[in-house]
């Protein structure tokens, strides 16, 4: 009898798995499909339709910097009502109008990617969808009810794609059908989805899973050792903060083709971290160790101990992760690389803050437009805010005679944060400051950061007993573009590009710039008067510009 109770209960879990889906608020059935020789994916959505025969589903037309998504969108119909979809871009709509009184809706709509040429940083934030794989984020692949409760319980359901075939996202990996209990809205909307050939290699930390999900053929490194870095880093920064609370984690790698130069950027997203990186051999492991670094203290710092106005505190949010950064990754030696990388990171961040032109602006000025539309004024905060919180660090381990440092304000910041829900303001700072700092925090806080007055590096430099260089070569371009950088527009008299023959009214046919970078050239192709000539040239000119030497004395003091 016992038995054939349990194989009545066995085959009833059974037919229940096979014929019906977890319930849920919301569910998506992701399918791939091929219409008109353009691959797409079919999304069918099934949701709570609104009593008074309107239902609007979010969907931004412009977003993170791209504009007319919904240029990706292909048919959309309704499938168990007839009815009318409407796009309203304006507002980021999408309008399903219906007969009164439905319970539910099922709604159909493609999505496919709306340009031909190659990926480039310029189109990775677009869904891409091809015959080999997809790479979507959630804003711009999955519609949402606009007057969605904050929490829901949401279904994805991934069954119809081939076995073989990677499913990956930012809730689980190689998972046919997710279902996300009280998910939260706005952590659904930040999220990335891939598929198709991605590489998945796994690990684990402290028993909560990593993984790294990459594709392509790598020119630069190997997967192995890209995803070794991303594990180092995550056992190391989630030491340092003595935060082992995020039971998945994830990294995504799209390789674009680049001719000349690297370049590399990276998206903080729920649960991951999503990045794109030039496939070349200018590309270097070591920017990899830089970029996971510096995005994934960003768990921390920026995430979790949020600015309470966010470019007013990016002094804070960028430049302390910066400095911590370099801290970490010499500390704990991730990729062999220690003290000295140390000293020379340390070091290009003052020959660029002191060849910016914008050095000495107040942190007023460092404002949502010039952040967003002017390279200088959107890298200031994290050269004056890492120096800042080296000079912090060193005077606090002075003060407490070696017992404490800026670690330890770190500690209490993160803590209020997560107990409090304390956020980043000035004042906020400055009291937290005040218990660790023997003198008039407030004077120094307003100096450094509110006027945006350098710090005294040779003086600090003596104080300490570091041993240092009083110049050396910084950063100068020698130029100025036009505003679409087809022409030059201005010169500097004596510069290395005046020397080398640049002139105001050269035409630009060609260009190659590691912006900031003194140990590339600077190659341009020049017309003038209807004749083509190349020329390059190193970016530098001589400063009394203070670097710290890479010695061992500096490194034992520096505690590396």
């Amino acid at each position: 009898m016992f038995k054939r109770v349990l194989l009545t209960a066995l085959l009833a879990t059974f037919l229940f798995s096979c014929h019906q889906q977890p319930e849920s608020d919301i569910s998506y059935e992701i399918a791939s499909v091929v219409v008109d020789s353009i691959p797409q994916l079919k999304i069918t959505m099934t949701l709570e339709a609104s009593p008074d025969g309107i239902t609007t589903l979010s969907f931004p037309d412009d977003a993170w910097g791209e504009e007319g998504l919904y240029n990706s969108l292909g048919k959309m119909q309704l499938l168990n009502v007839e009815g009318a979809v409407e796009k309203d871009a304006d507002s980021g709509r999408i309008v399903l109008m219906h007969p009164k009184d439905m319970k539910e809706l099922e709604f159909e709509y493609f999505l496919k990617q709306d340009f031909e040429e190659e990926i480039s940083t310029d189109m990775v934030y677009r869904p891409i969808i091809n015959q080999e794989y997809f790479h979507v984020f959630s804003h711009n692949m999955f519609m949402v009810p606009e007057n969605a409760e904050p929490y829901q319980d949401i279904l994805l359901d991934w069954s119809s794609f081939p076995e073989g075939y990677t499913i990956h996202n930012s809730f689980g990996s190689q998972e046919r059908v997710q279902l996300l209990k009280g998910q939260d809205m706005e952590l659904f909307g930040s999220a990335i989805f891939v598929g198709g050939d991605f590489r998945v290699f796994n690990g684990e930390i402290a028993g909560n899973e990593i993984s790294l999900a990459t594709r392509g053929e790598w020119i630069p490194f190997k997967d192995e050792a890209v995803f070794e870095v991303l594990e180092e880093t995550l056992t190391y920064q989630r030491n340092f903060w003595n935060d082992h609370s995020q039971n998945y984690f994830t990294v995504t790698m799209q390789p674009f083709p680049q001719e000349n130069g690297s370049s590399f950027q990276g998206t903080g997203l729920t649960n991951s971290f999503a990045t794109s990186v030039s496939n070349n051999d200018q590309t270097e492991l070591g920017q990899m160790v830089y970029l996971f670094n510096h995005e994934l203290m960003h768990n921390w710092i920026g995430h979790t101990i949020h600015n309470d106005n966010e470019e007013e505190q990016y002094w804070f949010s960028e430049g302390f992760t910066e400095y911590y950064t370099f801290k970490n990754i010499a500390k704990n030696k991730i990729n062999g690389l220690d003290g000295t990388f140390f000293i020379d990171e340390f070091n290009r961040t003052i020959r660029d803050l002191y060849a910016s032109s914008v050095t000495e602006a107040p942190n007023s000025e460092i404002n949502y437009d010039n952040f967003w539309t002017n390279y200088e004024y959107s890298k200031l905060p994290y050269w004056r805010g890492a120096i800042f919180a080296f000079y912090l660090d060193q005077k606090i381990q002075q003060m407490s005679e070696g017992k404490q440092s800026l670690d330890d304000v770190m500690y209490q910041v993160y803590t209020d944060a997560t107990t409090n829900g304390q956020k980043l303001t000035h004042d906020y700072f400055i009291g937290v400051m005040d218990t660790f700092w023997d003198e008039d925090f407030e004077a120094v806080f307003q100096k450094h950061i509110e006027e945006g007055q350098k710090v005294d590096l040779v003086a600090l430099f003596d104080e300490f007993d570091l041993e240092y260089s009083p110049e050396c070569d910084i950063y100068e371009l020698g130029f100025e573009f036009s505003e679409d950088r087809k022409q030059i527009v201005q010169v500097t008299e004596g510069s290395k590009a005046w020397k080398e023959g640049v002139r105001v009214g050269d035409e630009v046919y060609s260009r190659s710039i590691w912006q900031g970078r003194i140990e590339h050239e600077v190659e341009l192709g020049l017309r003038r008067d209807g004749k083509e000539f190349k020329v390059s040239f190193y970016p530098v000119t001589k400063a009394a510009v203070p670097q710290l030497k890479s010695t061992a004395e500096n490194i034992e003091k520096l505690g590396f």
